[in-house]
């Protein structure tokens, strides 16, 4: 089971979850964090900050603390450069995967930890934002990978994630990666390690809302982890503690991410971004591009993504005038959802 919530600051199994779901009133579990006057007596123990995530409502996944375990493996000891990437399924417009490098660390040695943000100069720890969800499920990836990183690709990589603005650096082909606005040319193959999936540590999830027979999401922390590591705690600042209270030192990687709905309006363009990459990857013939700006496909496919918006914004105003009561508003909050998803002022209908 490779994903595990916390419940306070308990790590518990998805079973455990499930049942505490049952038996927690409704309005806690929106909060995403304990600050009900009941949450004493569920043995909940508030996480300042947190903003409820649904339907309809802003969504961030962050990286919020990593632990490399056992990782990097050499036979010369020492330690590696380290990559730590995400993809993303069935999120942008277009659906399509993509997988990004959200941080580029040299010299790593096993049993490293690092929390996010604010470590590193040189990189971001958003896997994922919506100003409004409107899927009904979001599927994530998160992986590391350890490697002899030719310096000038390092250095190429490192200056590219000083400059992305919690944008990951993107990799929509074989030996080129998005900047920015920026198709960059590494003259390398080396992702091929990293989507051959060769990965030192390599862990899914899905976020899910409206899905029959599944708990809908809520904001918390996730610990992401090959193995059972439940009946520990975490502690933001120093990442999970054994029951006995120690430090968890073990061999076993994990990731802890975060889930919250709190308004980012400096990601507003993270998602047409996303799907950019996946169309520089499915049509177009890179191989000769060198380094180029990338700001038409940028600007062409958040235009596809607002058109495609206003075209259900419009069609959704109409249905509304014509109903009344609960049906009414189950259609205004999606309209307003899909309103928050057009970037172009300009083309939300009025």
């Amino acid at each position: 089971m490779p994903a595990f919530p916390i419940l306070g600051d308990k790590v518990v199994s998805k079973a455990q979850y499930l049942e505490h779901v049952a038996q927690t009133p409704l309005a806690i579990l929106q909060a995403g964090v304990a600050e009900s006057p009941l949450a004493e007596s569920f043995g909940l123990e508030a996480v300042p900050g947190f903003t409820q995530i649904g339907p309809n409502l802003p969504l961030s996944i962050l990286i919020r603390y990593v632990y490399t375990g056992r990782n990097p493996k050499s036979l010369f000891g020492g330690g590696k450069p380290m990559a730590l990437v995400t993809g993303l399924r069935d999120y942008s417009t277009y659906a399509s995967s993509s997988r990004a490098v959200n941080f580029l660390m040299n010299d790593v040695s096993p049993k490293y930890r690092f929390k996010t943000p604010n470590v590193f100069d040189a990189g971001t720890n958003v896997v994922a934002y919506s100003p409004a969800v409107l899927t009904d499920s979001i599927n994530f990836t998160v992986e590391m990978a350890f490697d002899r990183f030719p310096e000038a690709l390092f250095k190429t990589i490192s200056d590219a994630l000083k400059t992305l603005s919690g944008i990951p650096l993107l990799l929509p082909a074989q030996g080129y990666l998005l900047a920015a606005s920026t198709v960059i040319s590494t003259g390398s193959d080396w992702a091929d390690a990293l989507i051959d999936g060769r990965a030192a540590f390599s862990v899914s999830d899905s976020i899910d809302f409206n899905l029959p027979g599944v708990a809908a999401a809520t904001a918390e922390f996730r610990v992401l982890a090959q193995h059972d590591l439940t009946n520990m705690t975490f502690d933001p600042k120093d990442g999970l503690k054994t029951a006995a209270g120690a430090l968890y030192d073990g061999d076993e990687p994990y990731v802890v991410i975060s889930l919250d709905g709190a308004p980012r309006p400096n990601l507003e363009h993270f998602a047409p971004t996303v799907a950019a990459a996946g169309v520089l990857k499915q049509f177009f013939n890179m191989r000769n591009l060198g380094e180029a700006s990338a700001d038409a496909v940028l600007a062409g496919v958040r235009l596809a993504n607002d058109l495609k918006f206003r075209k259900e914004a419009t069609d959704l105003k109409t249905q509304v005038n014509g109903l009344s009561g609960d049906a009414k508003a189950v259609l205004q909050a999606r309209l307003d959802a899909v309103l928050k998803n057009i970037s172009t002022p300009e083309l939300k209908p009025s």
